[in-house]
């Protein structure tokens, strides 16, 4: 998973969203404390995610099925 993707950036947002609403809207604490708080929560959310995508992997690969030659169908559908 890559650091500055979307999924990181706005787990990261949500996570601090505290943080960031008190250092930007109310000022309840310095914006250099909240932007800190964020940096924090994305390297956080970067390996927390990193984590599950690894346990979860990719989905596997679809194997065309193959019928062996001496099984080949012998009957024909009916026309209508």
């Amino acid at each position: 998973m890559n650091l500055l993707s979307v999924p990181v950036l706005g787990a990261a947002a949500l996570v601090a969203s505290p943080a960031l609403y008190g250092g930007f809207v109310s000022g309840a604490v310095t914006v250099d404390v909240a932007v800190t708080r964020w940096l924090v929560a994305v390297v956080v959310c970067w390996v927390a995610i990193s984590l599950v995508a690894m346990m979860v992997g990719e989905p596997p690969a679809a194997q065309p099925a193959v019928v062996p030659a001496d099984e080949t169908p012998t009957e024909e559908l009916p026309a209508q």
